[in-house]
């Protein structure tokens, strides 16, 4: 071809099949649709933001965007483009309110409590509804509403903390203990599959309880009171559903600095001590968390380990104590919540460097930030012993 005196080739067309256009406008679709990291809503990224201690991480963190930088330091997003307004609707007929007969939904319930296989304790309203839930199956198991008291008398309740003896799925019979608030008065109770309220063996507790636990090699529930009484109960499954429960009051003796944490902190108003049971090892553990009104955070962290002494004599209620394990938990990760704390080896599980206690029920302290948004952060998550 001839082109102002010169000579020129002429460049050949690439040919395009049907089959690599479609896989090409395909490819460009799914890039298209493919989410963007900047897209992250502020809330969530500020909350990733929380869990990191360090201050050079969170710079690194606010260097990937410009939203997220704007996020991390609180200078929000701009507002989204107003919609117009809908159209006014017709006359209608007036509203008829009925009784809502669907089933609570449980992602709106309060956890009470854990057990093996995604099995939880939900209370799902605040009509004294409560119910077995499993995560994996969704399977829902009711509980039923009210107490039996020693005196024959039906109370209704209200779920503190519970623990599961074993998966309700299993084969074999199980039982659920939980602290439950009844007539003003914090006790233990117990469900077993058929029953149709809730019951209890014995006198109500005499101390308020903090925590409860199924310890599995002992298959003996455990609870611990404000006194760090222990009281155990010992379920044994007869015919028809038919459950005894062995009852065991220890004799408590203090350990030596108990009068001296309670009085600095609960008598003088300073704070408050919480504690949580937990089986690691074979034994039982009693967790005590001192929190600080002041400062709004966990000030000491120590863990005892229950030790039972032959009784003094015949008939007597046998002895136990609470032995101080020291700073350190060899080798140990602690995840404490009521009803639902577990022991794992830090051996086990690569990411985890050293033995650490965290909290399932943490709380959170809020910060306003620049523009007036609250800001949450985690106070104690992954702490070591005191």
């Amino acid at each position: 071809m001839e082109a102002r005196g010169r000579t020129a080739k002429a460049t050949p067309q690439p040919r395009t099949s049907q089959l690599a256009a479609a896989a090409a406008a395909a490819a460009a679709e799914a890039m298209a649709a493919r989410p963007s990291w900047g897209n992250v809503p502020d809330n969530i990224l500020v909350r990733i933001s929380a869990f990191l201690r360090c201050n050079a991480d969170r710079v690194y963190m606010a260097c990937a965007s410009k939203l997220w930088s704007a996020a991390v330091r609180g200078l929000g997003r701009p507002p989204p483009p107003v919609l117009p307004p809908l159209p006014p609707l017709q006359p209608q007929l007036p509203w008829l309110i009925f009784p809502d007969t669907a089933t609570p939904d449980v992602r709106r319930a309060r956890c009470c409590g854990s057990g093996d296989g995604g099995w939880l304790v939900l209370a799902l309203d605040s009509r004294h509804t409560h119910a077995l839930y499993n995560l994996n199956t969704g399977r829902r198991i009711p509980l039923p509403p009210t107490f039996t008291t020693p005196a024959d008398n039906d109370l209704p309740l209200v779920v503190r903390a519970a623990t599961i003896s074993a998966p309700p799925s299993d084969p074999g019979p199980y039982m659920v203990a939980a602290i439950v608030l009844v007539g003003n008065r914090s006790t233990a109770a117990f469900w077993s599959e058929g029953s149709e309220s809730w019951f209890s063996t014995g006198a109500l507790l005499d101390a308020r309880p903090q925590d409860a636990i199924y310890h599995g090699g002992a298959r003996t529930f455990f609870f611990v009171t404000s006194r760090e009484d222990v009281v155990s109960f010992q379920p044994t499954y007869g015919w028809n559903n038919n459950v005894n429960l062995a009852r065991v009051d220890y004799d408590m003796q203090p350990r030596g600095d108990y009068a001296d944490d309670v009085g600095f902190l609960e008598e003088t108003g300073l704070g408050t001590m919480r504690r949580y049971l937990v089986e690691s090892r074979g034994r039982l553990l009693m967790v005590v968390r001192c929190f600080c009104y002041e400062s709004g955070r966990t000030e000491v962290i120590r863990v005892f380990e229950f030790r039972v002494k032959p009784p003094a004599g015949n008939g007597q209620q046998p002895c136990a104590t609470w032995k101080h394990l020291g700073t350190g938990l060899d080798g140990r990760m602690l995840f404490l919540g009521r009803g639902c704390s577990r022991s794992f080896e830090v051996a086990r599980y690569n990411v985890f460097q050293e033995s650490m206690i965290y909290f399932l029920d943490d709380g959170l302290v809020s910060v306003q930030s620049v523009d007036g948004r609250t800001l949450y952060s985690f106070t104690d998550m992954g702490r070591s012993c005191n």
